[in-house]
């Protein structure tokens, strides 16, 4: 065996391997550390990856067993990645050095390599230099320790000296990762949002409607009020790093079916008059009585504004509502005309968790229809699969009547008092009966005040006190919405359109 090839044994490779996982380490970490939960963090291509090449069933799947944590195993399965591919380049980059015997080549070879992986695929060559300079460290750093064992006599660097090496500077990528970690999430952006006009508190519009719901608000432990605050607002979409659009640069454009295409920028959508409303949202894969239910003041303009600028023909009877982040979604014409564009959420500038700077909001239907960072609205003809029907759902509908049961609570005197928010999309909450004994009887349960104003499609708090006979109860809970329809009590699971049934636990006295 040639001296240069001998480098390549099973022990040398066996601790470059490692090393190289370590400088793979440190180059997210460094990357994290400038770049924070951004589109120029080295993650965010490999979670954009994840979500767009994973097969439906997977995706499913993982929906099922996970729940609200999908999203963030979707995540560290992206950082394996990102850390799996590095790795072998950086791995590649030591074999090359030990083979053409040129000390320190690695180091630059390396360091170079991550570099441009980083912004070939972030488009962010600047920020990548916060991923390939950590790598280029920590080869670097193994490189002269390993060269400069004063312990040994040989000139050759051996296997213990590597290491050695190896080892000190895993502990220092660890330290580094830690660091990183506070670095970067200070570097994401806040979800802390100003107020629409600038102010210390929301504009005197959005401001009533707060104050009216959370006067009529029933204290309810462990549950929201009638608003939800913005930091509990629950969120879903394809992304597990959420696309950063300025308000400058954006505009939406209205397409398709029309007899003339209308573009409307951000300030131009601003000048408008503009309508507050409360809305609920629901996400179509939500078990029974979990919380991805909330509701909250909006702010925006009619649809049916941009329609009538554009001319929407009569015979396009669909929309196809386009994302900045690559998502889509289909709704009916009559849904579209009923929906909103907005910019405001509880008095402040939406958010970028829901779709800064502008979203779609359409009253009634299940949440994936709401399209986030919305960029087109393109009428059709003819209805086209969107995103989660391509997946095997039919979530884009009229959402299912629903009471949830989220609060218990003993009072001294020893009655229980149970409560929860119930919810029936555009027919509004008419009444909500709960049952002690496992749906044998039935009482009407006390409701909030119906928040005032159109659309309907608003939660309503309700709650029932009772005193315990036996050591459990089973209570169950369920509502009748505005038309005199009971909520379908047969179970359904989330998929495809959505959970059913009647939402039933036991409380022990």
């Amino acid at each position: 065996m040639t001296p240069h090839l001998s480098r390549l044994t099973n022990a040398h490779v066996t601790w470059r391997a490692l090393t190289a996982m370590i400088a793979a380490v440190a180059a997210v970490a460094g990357s994290f550390a400038y770049a924070g939960l951004t589109p120029a963090f080295i993650g965010e291509p490999a979670a954009t990856f994840v979500v767009e090449t994973m097969p439906a069933a997977i995706v499913n799947a993982v929906l099922d067993t996970l729940g609200s944590f999908a999203e963030p195993a979707s995540f560290l399965l992206a950082l394996a990645l990102v850390i799996a591919v590095l790795t072998g380049v950086i791995f590649g980059a030591l074999q090359f050095g030990a083979v053409a015997d040129i000390q320190y080549l690695a180091v630059p070879l390396a360091g170079g390599l991550v570099w441009l992986l980083a912004a070939w695929t972030t488009g962010a060559p600047i920020a990548a230099i916060a991923a390939g300079f950590p790598a280029a460290a920590v080869v670097g750093i193994v490189e002269v320790a390993a060269a400069r064992d004063p312990l040994s006599v040989r000139r050759d660097r051996t296997v213990d000296r590597s290491k050695r090496a190896t080892l000190q500077a895993g502990f220092g990528t660890l330290s580094l990762s830690g660091l990183a970690y506070v670095a970067g999430r200070r570097r994401t952006p806040d979800s802390s949002v100003p107020y629409l006009d600038g102010g210390t508190r929301p504009p005197v519009a959005e401001r009533a409607l707060l104050t009216q719901a959370n006067g009529d608000a029933f204290d309810l432990p462990n549950a929201p009020g009638l608003i939800s605050e913005i930091g509990d607002f629950y969120t879903v979409d394809i992304n597990t790093i959420d696309p950063i659009v300025d308000r400058a640069d954006w505009s939406l454009s209205v397409t398709g079916a029309v007899s003339s295409e209308v573009e409307l920028e951000y300030d131009e959508l601003r000048d408008r008059d503009a309508d507050r409303f409360y809305s609920t949202l629901r996400c179509v894969g939500e078990d029974l009585n979990d919380r991805e239910m909330d509701t909250a003041v909006w702010t925006g303009i009619p649809v049916t504004d941009l329609l009538a600028a554009a001319g929407a023909d009569e015979d396009a009877a669909y929309a196809v509502i386009h994302a900045v982040d690559g998502y889509w979604n289909t709704v009916t014409r009559e849904a579209i005309e009923r929906s909103y564009v907005v910019y405001g959420m509880n008095g402040r500038v939406l958010p970028r968790e829901h779709g800064h700077p502008v979203r779609l909001l359409v009253p009634g239907n299940w949440g994936e229809v709401n399209v986030k960072w919305i960029s087109e609205i393109e009428l059709t003809e003819n209805r086209q699969a969107g995103y989660w029907d391509e997946r095997g759902w039919d979530g884009t509908g009229e959402v299912e009547t629903v009471a949830k049961l989220w609060s218990v609570d003993r009072g001294d005197d020893g009655t229980i008092t149970v409560g929860g928010h119930a919810y029936a999309g555009l027919e509004g909450v008419e009444t909500v009966e709960v049952s002690t004994d496992g749906g044998d009887t039935w009482v009407e349960a006390e409701l909030s005040p119906p928040l005032e104003g159109e659309p309907r499609d608003v939660w309503r708090q309700w709650r029932h006190s009772f005193e315990p006979t036996a050591d459990s109860h089973e209570v169950v809970v369920r509502t009748i919405d505005g038309t005199g329809a009971v909520q379908t009590e047969e179970p359904s699971g989330a998929k495809p359109d959505g959970a059913t049934g009647w939402v039933s636990r036991t409380i022990e006295s």
